[in-house]
């Protein structure tokens, strides 16, 4: 009988953010409840809203700042792994050291609280029907895109990356290797109004985006449901401007 995929979800976070500090704690418009109110919480639920996970892993640093991160995912339900700020690839092996059994990994960041468990499923579903190694989606809006991993491979580029931007953002050294590295891209589709949004948090102005969407449509939006995101982006096409020129800061 053959044995059924373990998949984990592991989200990077930090506090120390130069650009926006503390953003994983910060406040989105309620509709959940208490620590689910955070940006952090919005990512965690999510993510426990996908069929295809079971585990949900926050990896952050052991600085003293993060004390309260690691509190907080305890507090929302996740496991919590704690390792080096500044080399997170190496984190991302530690963190999967510990996640005993565990052969695939979905990478989110705790930037993301609009990321959509639809799309994580597909995402999963196609890396697992593919055999890759390393799968990206394409076509959805900044802040919402999935990376799934086969445990295997992270573990080979942590033994093998050696350049600091590969140490720093975990896939480059798999994105650079095709040769060693089955890559999949899956293109998902939303409509193009939604796929222009930036949907990440790192300037204020990302922040109030995300707090308006929050406010109006409530903590579970779909980025496909016509009466939802669709239809208000549709009402007040404006919204892309509030945080459109912002230099997105790579992951």
């Amino acid at each position: 009988m053959l044995k059924s995929p373990q998949v984990i979800v592991l989200i990077q976070a930090r506090l120390g953010s130069s650009r926006l500090p503390g953003k994983s704690r910060l406040p989105l418009p309620l509709g959940a409840v208490g620590n689910a109110a955070t940006i952090l919480g919005h990512v965690v639920r999510r993510a426990q809203r996908a069929a295809s996970t079971k585990t949900i892993m926050v990896a952050t640093t052991t600085h003293p700042l993060d004390n309260e991160l690691a509190a907080l995912a305890t507090s929302l339900g996740a496991t919590v792994f704690r390792g080096d700020e500044q080399d997170v690839l190496g984190r991302f092996a530690g963190a999967l050291a510990q996640a005993d059994g565990a052969d695939t990994v979905v990478r989110l960041t705790a930037d993301n609280p609009a990321l959509d468990p639809v799309f994580l499923d597909k995402a999963v579903a196609h890396h697992l029907a593919s055999g890759a190694d390393y799968t990206y989606t394409t076509g959805l809006p900044l802040g919402t895109n999935v990376e799934v991993i086969k445990v295997a491979a992270l573990r080979r580029a942590h033994a093998e990356a050696n350049q600091p931007d590969e140490r720093e953002h975990v896939t480059p050294y798999l994105r650079r290797h095709p040769e060693l590295f089955r890559l999949e891209t899956l293109a998902l589709a939303v409509p193009p109004a939604v796929a222009a949004l930036r949907l990440t948090v790192d300037y204020p102005s990302d922040y109030a985006l995300l707090s308006l969407l929050f406010t109006e449509l409530g903590p579970a939006f779909s980025l496909t449901d016509p009466a939802e995101l669709p239809a208000l982006v549709a009402r007040y096409p404006w919204l892309a401007d509030i945080n459109r020129h912002n230099e997105q800061v790579r992951a």
